[in-house]
């Protein structure tokens, strides 16, 4: 079987992760693999699958380039149009839509790619209930297909090293630092915890465009000592930023399953989260951490005390919840949805 896996453009996102760790679990099933996208922002690390730009400018270039492959798994909404000239089966793998600020556009794309090319889908994967119920709501869509993101085990995993610690407790966020993820309550929260915990650090790993705004709020509040900014890290680095913390916490508005929520689980360490859907979900099934309130800083400082204290009492849940859900299960599921479409 000869599998292509299609992303926009390659990079640090997410749905970038999940693709480069399905091909590599797939490719080591003796799946023949290849990543393909229109650019690629990062080298996919060393798998098992090969790379290439697609040749999207050359109709009838593309048809044959496609034609080698039994089925195009696709990543990212605008590469549906790929169903125009693929005569293969065709699954659409979704992330999420972004609702916030700058990724606007993106979901006003992505609506407009699956309203033309739905009923071409031969089967849609939603990376969670709540994900295959905004399909259902938006779309009316079936051949929905349920399989949660996952995470590597043997390097996410318990009792690192704890190199990047700053404070106790230590918080962590991981992530875009875009307007949904809400970064800034987790700050304002961080004020209000020190009162309790004067030691309190809140660790930010991640890149974007809310990120000087961040730091303006962070001088503002006079908390130079207690939020530090990683920037992008390497990936090789990130299990120690979770080995780190005692609490991962969480405050955005859209997601579908953010992986830092199983990187989390899979060192050991509960999460606190808003109380979006997804997060319901998530929490509720691993039980492994806490909501609060959309919104009420109260709330959070108040779980994020609670959950600190009850710590240890989540350890067995996480890693338990993240263990279900390693790479090389979640190929499984998907090779099993290969098998019903060939």
């Amino acid at each position: 079987m000869r599998v292509l896996m299609t992303a926009g453009i390659y990079g640090s996102s997410g749905s970038s992760i999940v693709i480069e760790n399905l091909a590599d679990q797939l490719g080591k099933r003796g799946i023949e693999v290849t990543i393909g996208s229109l650019k690629f922002n990062r080298t996919p690390p060393n798998g098992a699958y090969d790379v290439t730009v697609l040749p999207v400018y050359d109709v009838s270039k593309l048809r044959r380039f496609l034609n080698n492959f039994d089925i195009v798994h696709n990543h990212h909404p605008i590469m549906n149009y790929l169903t125009f000239v693929s005569q293969k089966s065709f699954i659409y793998h979704y992330h999420g839509i972004p609702s916030f600020g700058r990724g606007e556009l993106y979901r006003l794309s992505m609506l407009a790619s699956v309203k033309t090319t739905n009923r071409l889908f031969d089967a849609v994967i939603a990376v969670s209930e709540s994900g295959a119920t905004e399909l259902k709501r938006y779309f009316n869509l079936k051949n929905i297909y349920t399989i949660y993101n996952g995470v590597d085990i043997s390097r996410f995993r318990d009792e690192l090293e704890e190199k990047f610690r700053k404070g106790k407790p230590q918080l962590l966020f991981v992530g875009n630092l875009y307007e949904h993820k809400k970064v800034e309550e987790l700050i304002v929260a961080l004020k209000e915890l020190i009162n309790i915990y004067p030691k309190a650090h809140l660790q930010i790993v991640g890149e974007g465009y809310t990120r000087k705004k961040l730091e303006r709020i962070v001088l503002r509040l006079d908390l130079r000592e207690h939020v530090s900014f990683a920037g992008f890290i390497p990936h090789t680095e990130l299990p120690y930023y979770y080995s780190s913390c005692d609490i991962y916490v969480t405050a955005s508005r859209c997601e579908l399953f953010p992986l830092p929520l199983i990187e989390a689980w899979a060192c050991g360490k509960p999460v606190v989260a808003s109380r979006v859907p997804s997060h319901v979900e998530l929490l509720t099934r691993s039980n492994a951490g806490e909501l609060y309130n959309v919104g009420d800083i109260a709330d959070l400082c108040a779980t994020i005390t609670d959950v600190y204290e009850h710590e240890k009492e989540y350890k067995t849940s996480a890693i338990g919840f993240a263990r279900h859900h390693d790479w090389s299960a979640v190929a499984d599921r998907v090779l099993k949805l290969y098998g019903l479409l060939t």
